[in-house]
């Protein structure tokens, strides 16, 4: 595993890398920055565990879970709570690291009898300092209780009404449909993936790649409503709050991104420079009163930066153009 270190004044790109038991670059795939510039990520180095970066001495340290506990895994995705500690899924739910104690807590899915479901996909943490993840296979999303040290599942509501506009012979054959997991959905999945938290609010918004949905939960009732995309193509992968409450998601099969704004129900598109690109993570940068849009562009080999211009500058260029 290698992280890119960029200097903002001078661009220059430092490469930080880790190694595993046998010598070889250990292999990561979620990452997430603290409130003190920190990056955390999961690292195998044998057994998939908790990285941090320290930003200031460029120094990684890795934490295990005990014997006892999962280790890091499924389709390993991370966030920082309200109080600052650390959530990441595991193959069996989420865990809590406590940066200040280097103590884990864990949390498992409840259980199910169907195949594969357990399997975890999104994981965030709200301001409260409660832990989410997603059951992508079976449409649920578990919440850690930590005052209560119990999980809760939130199950969202089946699509299969969709079907009785359907022939009956073809409806026949959907209901004897025995797919399941990420790649072999039923139509009347959800598909709830990556997720994000207001940190400013009781919300979870979870986005839905096989409904063509974003889900919205609150974090205390667990009162769940959903938002349409505006386009039926659209399939939400990964989803970030900003402080204004708007809503970002990366459309992965259409190199676009998306952010909605819940107080005036609108819709807006940005389009990629590039195509082909397979964006699969978002996060948000908001500093100086500037808000940034970070991505990694998987087939194209880079780093995607969208600074989003305030309206004041808007009016600026308009100007000018007149």
């Amino acid at each position: 595993m290698t992280i890119g270190k960029i200097d903002a004044k001078t661009g220059v790109v430092k490469y930080i890398k880790t190694a595993n038991a046998s010598g070889n670059a250990a292999t990561a795939h979620g990452l997430v920055r603290d409130n003190d510039g920190n990056f955390w990520f999961d690292i195998n180095t044998g057994r998939r565990g908790l990285g941090k970066l320290d930003v200031k001495t460029d120094t990684i340290t890795v934490y295990q879970t005990p014997p006892d506990m999962s280790p890091l895994g499924g389709a390993v995705t991370m966030d920082v709570d309200g109080k600052g500690k650390i959530w990441a899924s595991t193959p069996v739910g989420a865990v809590r690291f406590d940066p200040a104690s280097e103590r884990f807590t864990e949390f498992k899915s409840p259980a199910t009898t169907v195949k594969g479901a357990i399997t975890t996909y999104g994981a965030a943490g709200d301001r409260d300092g409660n832990g989410w993840w997603a059951q992508m296979s079976v449409d649920t999303i578990g919440k850690g209780d930590v005052a209560s040290g119990k999980s809760i599942a939130v199950k969202l509501p089946s699509l299969k009404d969709q079907l009785d506009s359907l022939p009956p012979e073809d409806r026949a054959f959907y209901e004897n449909a025995s797919g399941t997991g990420f790649s072999h959905p039923v139509p009347w999945a959800q598909g709830p993936r990556r997720m994000g938290t207001d940190k400013n609010a009781d919300v979870l918004w979870v986005g839905n790649s096989w409904g063509n949905t974003l889900a919205r939960i609150d974090t205390r009732t667990l009162a769940t409503s959903f938002v349409k995309f505006p386009d039926a193509t659209m399939q939400p992968y990964h989803i970030a709050v900003d402080s204004k409450h708007n809503v970002w998601g990366n459309l992965w099969t259409s190199d676009r991104i998306v952010r909605y704004d819940p107080a005036a129900n609108r819709w807006t598109a940005f389009d990629l420079p590039v195509r082909g690109t397979e964006i699969r993570h978002i996060a948000l940068l908001e500093r100086d009163g500037k808000t940034q849009v970070v991505m990694p562009v998987y087939r194209s080999n880079q780093m995607g930066v969208m600074t989003v211009r305030s309206e004041a500058e808007l009016s600026a260029l308009k100007a000018q153009a007149q």
